[in-house]
């Protein structure tokens, strides 16, 4: 057995050995993805060890051939799953307990983007875009169905996991905005997928403190959406109109916004949704400066804001579709 250091598990995504404790018991198996969470936990441990590598050719050979059936597992695991094939069961996570979709459907939708974002992490663009194309139908054809008239906004909210909830609750409330504004079905694949993407940017930052507030740092800030146009465009090789919206949905409509200062109608309509859809949800997820608990208070906030910041045309349709009289707490929904 040989001490492995954390500083050297940062330089892999997969890790490529078990992990053990100096009392040998396992911690982590090769083909586990290297996620920000798992390298705080293993900084918990005085000593880390993996298998010594220094053995002879026989033994090197024997891991050679071990550990390229562990990566043609791991490819497996990471490329052989569908929404259908998932199982419920698999994957634990917070539901909304008040939500107007199946306990089901919260968990098999949160635990199919997850499965999306490993590939991404995992530079498997090709197949993630493909899966995130999956998943845009979804929400179209399931999601979508089951959100009726003038629904309570708590109602159409993923709670738990900000990482996996934020981005599905903006696109499903700006997709439920489009709906309302007649965009064609071309446009509307478009918008949800720009909307699934639009912090796509915080990927490649070190961005992981859940707890901060959004508008702390103002240079990590403007970096995630010039970084996540460069993605959505060189990376994802995705059209303009869906790009434009990771670069300008803090784009505000007096132009007080960033990266570039836009106003009205210089900043696109995908982008002018996701920026009142990206608002609201950080307003229910208090990662804003203004404190509210639940919906009510969110929208009031909202028209308080008005036009400075958003589109009079997309604020008054998102304000529109939802029951102004919910004052379900947020906090009380999580089960």
């Amino acid at each position: 057995m040989r001490v492995v250091e954390t500083s050297e598990l940062s330089n892999y995504k997969v890790l490529p050995f078990d992990l053990f404790t100096e009392n040998k018991t396992k911690i982590l198996e090769a083909g586990e993805i290297l996620t920000p969470g798992k390298l705080i936990m293993l900084k918990n441990y005085v000593h880390i060890y993996a298998e010594d590598l220094s053995s002879t050719e026989e033994d090197e050979n024997e891991t050679s051939s071990a550990n390229q059936e562990k990566s043609t597992h791991t490819k497996q695991r990471l490329f052989n799953f569908s929404y259908e094939s998932l199982d419920p069961d698999d994957f634990e996570t917070v539901i909304n307990r008040e939500s107007c979709f199946k306990l089901e459907t919260q968990i098999k939708i949160k635990y199919f983007y997850k499965k999306i974002l490993d590939l991404i992490l995992q530079e498997h663009y090709d197949d993630a875009i493909i899966k995130m194309q999956s998943l845009v139908n979804i929400i179209q054809n399931e999601i979508f169905k089951s959100v009726l008239k003038h629904e309570k906004g708590s109602s159409v909210r993923f709670l738990g996991e900000y990482q996996l909830c934020h981005p599905l609750n903006v696109a499903i409330i700006s997709g439920l905005i489009g709906k309302k504004m007649e965009l064609p079905q071309r446009s509307m694949d478009e918008l949800i997928l720009a909307a699934l993407l639009h912090d796509i940017g915080k990927t490649k930052m070190e961005l992981h403190d859940e707890s901060a507030i959004l508008s702390t740092n103002e240079m990590e800030l403007t970096a995630h959406t010039t970084i996540g146009y460069k993605i959505i465009k060189e990376t994802f090789y995705l059209p303009e109109s869906i790009a434009k919206v990771a670069l300008e949905h803090h784009e505000n409509n007096d132009g007080s916004g960033y990266p570039k200062g836009l106003s009205n109608d210089y900043i696109s309509e995908f982008s002018q949704i996701v920026n009142v859809a990206n608002y609201y949800d950080n307003l229910a997820n208090n990662r804003t400066l203004v404190s509210v608990t639940n919906n009510r208070e969110a929208l009031r906030e909202m028209l308080e804001i008005g036009t400075s910041r958003f589109s009079a045309k997309v604020l008054y349709t998102f304000i529109h579709m939802f029951n102004y009289d919910d004052i379900q707490e947020f906090n009380n929904m999580m089960f």
